[in-house]
């Protein structure tokens, strides 16, 4: 049957990577799934195809999570197709190996802002419109990064942006139970696009640190959203779940 059957989930950034595994799994568990993006269009209606010819109920919006008026514009078109909503997956993230790559000496401000209206401000109004529509309840699930915990030389934007996420996680679960959950996954070095940013010295170096001894697959990340969503999770909120093959032991 599913774990989510018939229950209407909007995953954000959902056009490639970890987005697009997170689509397929919670279509596959039964989901009408909505798959926002930004700018990836072809990808976004092919994911929505494949996913149709699968059986199952998906469609696509496109929206800036970064721009309120778009964010609004998104639940309306939602609410008026589907009426209520019981999940949003907030992984929609800033991409750019120039700012990633850049040392604290070298980023600018304006190197912050650009990230943090994605990432943490794109989780912030995806969320505070997606409740609104939360009637029957729900759940949120926030992407975060074990470097929000770490630190790191590099990346650095990235990780305070992820950080605000684990705070907001926090303070969301609290205002918002019992009636709807709130937690994130925070994750490791996962295999999407990022990698290529790297040179292949730099990626055995990095799977050097990870006790499973490989980077980790955005099905595995899919896998732990799918429970976070489900009533598997059901007395589980304000948490996170550290996916990262052992890279950060010390994190919880």
């Amino acid at each position: 049957m599913g774990r989510l059957k018939d229950k209407v989930i909007l995953v954000t950034g959902a056009s490639r990577g970890i987005g697009r595994a997170i689509a397929r799994a919670v279509a596959g568990e039964g989901a009408r799934v909505i798959i926002n993006y930004r700018s990836s269009a072809k990808e976004a209606e092919e994911l929505m195809l494949e996913l149709r010819r699968s059986g199952f109920d998906a469609s696509v919006i496109k929206a800036d999570v970064s721009r309120e008026d778009e964010v609004k514009s998104m639940f309306k078109l939602i609410e008026r197709d589907y009426g209520v909503l019981h999940g949003v997956v907030n992984n929609a993230g800033h991409g750019s190996a120039t700012i990633w790559n850049k040392r604290l000496r070298e980023l600018t401000w304006s190197d912050f802002e650009e990230v943090i209206t994605v990432d943490l401000k794109g989780t912030f109004l995806c969320s505070k419109f997606g409740i609104e529509l939360m009637r029957d309840g729900g759940s949120i699930v926030n992407v975060a990064s074990i470097t929000a915990r770490t630190g790191d030389t590099t990346g650095i934007p990235y990780l305070v942006a992820k950080s605000g996420i684990i705070a907001l996680t926090k303070s969301m679960a609290l205002s918002l139970a019992p009636r709807i959950r709130v937690n994130a996954v925070v994750l490791g070095s996962i295999e999407t696009g990022w990698v290529n940013w790297l040179s292949n010295d730099e990626v055995r170096k990095l799977i050097n640190y990870i006790p499973m001894g490989r980077l980790g697959k955005p099905e595995e990340v899919a896998r732990a959203v799918v429970f976070l969503l489900s009533d598997d999770s059901s007395f589980i909120t304000g948490h996170t779940i550290v996916i990262d093959g052992g890279e950060c032991t010390a994190c919880d």
